[in-house]
C-alpha cells in the first residue's frame, strides 16, 4: 500500500492540470503487482484522459487486465519530460519492480 501511495505521490508532484493537451509526456501503468509499463516521452496530442485510456486498452490488449494508467501534465520542454520519465523509471527499478517499455504507435516518440 506504501508503494502504491508514493507511485501516486511521485506522478502527482510531476503532472500539472488535467486540461493540458500540448507539449510532452510519457505514461506509466501498472496493475496490482511489480510489473510496471512506461513508455517514452512523446508529444501529447490528445488530452491525459484519453492517453490513460489508451494505454489501459494496449494492456488489456495484451492480456494484462485491471492496469491503472498515468500520465504527467504535458510540459512544453521535452528534455524536463524525459527527466521526470527517467525518474519515474528510476523510482520503480529502487522498488524492485520490473519495467516494460511500451513500443506502439499510440506513444510513438517520434510523432
Amino acid at each position: 500500500m506504501r508503494a502504491l501511495a508514493a507511485r501516486i505521490l511521485v506522478l502527482t508532484l510531476i503532472a500539472g492540470p488535467a486540461h493540458a493537451s500540448s507539449g510532452w509526456t510519457f505514461c506509466v501503468a501498472e496493475a496490482g503487482g511489480k510489473d510496471i509499463w512506461i513508455t517514452g516521452v512523446f508529444p501529447a496530442i490528445r488530452d491525459r484522459e484519453r492517453l490513460e485510456a489508451d494505454l489501459k486498452a494496449y494492456l488489456k490488449g495484451r492480456g494484462v487486465p485491471g492496469a491503472v494508467a498515468q500520465c504527467p501534465a504535458p510540459k512544453d520542454d521535452k528534455t524536463e519530460m524525459v527527466n521526470a520519465q527517467f525518474t519515474a523509471a528510476e523510482f520503480h527499478h529502487k522498488l524492485g519492480d520490473t519495467l516494460h517499455e511500451v513500443f506502439t504507435p499510440e506513444f510513438d516518440p517520434k510523432r
